[in-house]
């Protein structure tokens, strides 16, 4: 299968993940209100960022992994495949015991930062001490994803991908039902993650069998070259952990719970249709890697800007659906008690654009060798945003801690990525804004002025009819955008199988 084929079968796979997300998400959040009540929820909520902390323990060797494995396959190197599964299994497990470890303080000191008492203190750390007890349990089994990813196993990668979802709905739903309340929502994570890591691990033995016989202690010298390997990753983790999981605990520390769970519900469309856009991009980053191993400059070139230009292109569509249906789609939805406002929802636009960009720069500079610069850029760009997000949400709530995305994302997170990109791709600075930046505007600000309008003409309609009004402003925004993205591979390839079973359909 080519690099192109795959790229194709991971976006497809991812495609059908989202939407599966997202529809089921949507439903799920009301159907949990219904059971718990919002100020619970939004403890829960800030209790899981909190908790969230304690992941990133494994130093990034999650993330490395499927390089290696992608290099050492790519050269034969059955030896070195093995060593690798070993020695990330063995530095799993350090990772694990320091999640332990750590764990325990966050639950310890978790009352006293949410302002937990009484009844919700016994409510909300029953419930977490299930999620951490099975994410040290899996989280050395975890290392089997990552190797088959590396393995490009796309088509199983996408169909586990899709049983987790399923799972985690089924379970969160039947035990919300049964009356276990936060404990629905515990079981809802944490059992799928243990089914799905057990079927990862027959699967390597059923494609790889060999990477699972004679196993040998790895030596620390290897354990921790692996975990060296990682640290760029580990660094950008923690960044994006402070950037992207950080506003709901801020809130809560500030004593407003109620705003965490407003923030979540207004914010749940734009978080989903951000990541629905990346999918395409993404992945295709392997095949980036591999493009640049070739050493053809004048095509890597072309690749990475028509590569950018496909991140801002869908994400400037998600931009447009954000602004014309979520207010009376979070209205409709959860109520208009819980809709963050107008001025949030815009700022929530603004964040899904420019935190796409630096993703972008992040995620190419990183495949192309600049992981360590990357991870400290990411991590600094993290700090600065739990600085601003305390200091502007203690004075503007909600506002505040959107802003403070707006400066970390938009702001001090390019300015920290705009050299190590440039020194990575071998751009100036200026081809960027010209060859990208530039035409992407032209399109999309006569987009933002419609999106707007309808979202000020057509006011709060029923469900069916803002789906159908959403999904319409994305189809106009992404054939309008269309030139800026139709020369990448895997989305060209989509197209085309999208437009030829038109062709078949309509004929």
């Amino acid at each position: 299968m080519s690099r192109t084929a795959r790229a194709t079968t991971g976006a497809i796979f991812g495609y059908v993940k989202f939407a599966v997300s997202i529809v089921t998400g949507l439903w799920l959040v009301p159907f949990t209100l219904h059971h718990v009540s919002s100020r619970l929820y939004g403890f829960w909520l800030a209790s899981g960022e909190l908790l969230a902390y304690a992941a990133l323990t494994e130093f990034g060797v999650l993330v490395t992994v499927p390089w290696i494995i992608a290099e050492a396959d790519g050269a034969g190197d059955r030896d070195r495949m093995r060593s690798v599964v070993t020695t990330g299994v063995a530095a799993a497990f350090i990772s694990s015991a320091g999640t332990a470890v750590i764990i325990a303080g966050l639950i310890a000191a978790l009352p006293s930062i949410i302002h937990l008492e009484g009844f919700e203190r016994s409510a909300v750390l029953g419930p977490v001490l299930v999620i951490a007890a099975a994410g040290i349990f899996v989280h050395p089994l975890r290392v089997f994803y990552s190797v088959l990813a590396g393995l490009q196993d796309v088509r199983f990668i996408g169909a586990i991908d899709l049983l987790s979802v399923v799972l985690s709905v089924a379970t969160t739903v039947g035990c919300l039902r049964a009356g276990l309340g936060l404990y629905a929502l515990a079981l809802g994570v944490a059992l799928p993650q243990l089914v799905v890591s057990l079927i990862n691990l027959l699967r390597v033995g059923s494609i790889a069998p060999d990477l699972l016989r004679h196993w040998r202690r790895p030596p620390w010298a290897d354990v921790r070259a692996l975990f060296k390997e990682g640290s760029g990753a580990w660094m950008g983790g923690w960044g994006w952990r402070l950037i992207n999981a950080t506003d709901g605990l801020v809130l809560a520390a500030l004593g407003q719970p109620t705003a965490v769970t407003a923030l979540a519900c207004t914010a749940k469309l734009s978080n989903a249709l951000v990541q629905l856009s990346w999918v395409p991009c993404d992945s295709g980053l392997i095949g980036l890697a591999n493009l640049a191993g070739e050493k053809q400059d004048a095509r890597l070139r072309e690749t990475i800007i028509v590569m950018v230009r496909v991140y801002m292109a869908f994400a400037g569509a998600a931009a447009c659906v954000v602004l014309a249906v979520n207010p009376a789609f979070v209205s409709r939805w959860v109520g208009g008690q819980l809709f963050a406002g107008g001025k949030a929802n815009a700022l929530l636009a603004l964040i899904g654009l420019v935190m796409t960009f630096a993703h972008a720069l992040a995620v190419v500079s990183s495949v192309l060798g600049h992981r360590l610069q990357i991870g400290m850029a990411t991590l600094f760009a993290g700090v600065v945003h739990v600085v601003v997000a305390f200091a502007l949400g203690r004075w503007l709530g909600i506002l505040g801690v959107l802003l403070a995305s707006v400066v970390s994302h938009g702001i001090v997170f390019p300015v920290l990525l705009w050299r190590p990109f440039s020194n990575a791709t071998r751009m100036r600075e200026t081809t960027l804004l010209r060859e990208v930046l530039q035409p992407w505007a032209i399109r999309f600000l006569p987009l933002v002025v419609i999106a707007i309008a309808i979202e000020q003409v057509v006011g709060v309609p029923t469900v069916p009819v803002t789906v159908a009004l959403g999904g319409l402003v994305a189809v106009a925004s992404m054939w309008y955008m269309g030139p800026l993205y139709l020369q990448f591979g895997p989305v060209r390839a989509m197209y085309d199988r999208l437009f030829a079973r038109w062709v078949r359909t309509g004929a």
